[in-house]
């Protein structure tokens, strides 16, 4: 199964670079927008996901880089999605983090997806 990836060119170098594919799950519509504007600021490729089943679904097909599980959903639904995540052969190697409801993606998560492009 082949997985479409964003690409740039490195204007310095001429080498392809990947974006990193970044999912983002939020049931807060304000926050989900925020959030994809940031991450794609940073250069990432993002899809959002209103749900933990959504969240499942889309990183099922799209196997992102990184996982982002907001608290808006619920505790017992992210803890949910994030153990069905763990448990799936498809995506158990998926980095998964968990953010605080209204705040921003961390600085420190930003700085190691941009080093992955």
């Amino acid at each position: 199964m082949s997985v479409l990836r964003t690409t740039a060119v490195d204007p310095v170098s001429g080498q392809t670079a990947v974006a990193p594919r970044v999912l983002v799950a939020d049931a807060n519509e304000d926050t989900r927008v925020r959030r994809y504007a940031q991450l794609t600021a940073a250069g990432c490729d993002v899809s959002v996901a209103r749900t933990g089943f959504e969240a499942i679904v889309k990183a099922s097909c799209q196997i992102p880089t990184l996982i982002m599980l907001d608290d808006s959903l619920g505790e017992d639904e992210a803890e949910k999605t994030r153990r069905l995540l763990a448990t799936c052969p498809v995506t158990s190697h998926i980095r998964v983090v968990r953010l605080t409801t209204g705040r921003r993606v961390p600085r420190r998560t930003l700085t190691r997806l941009r080093r992955a492009v």
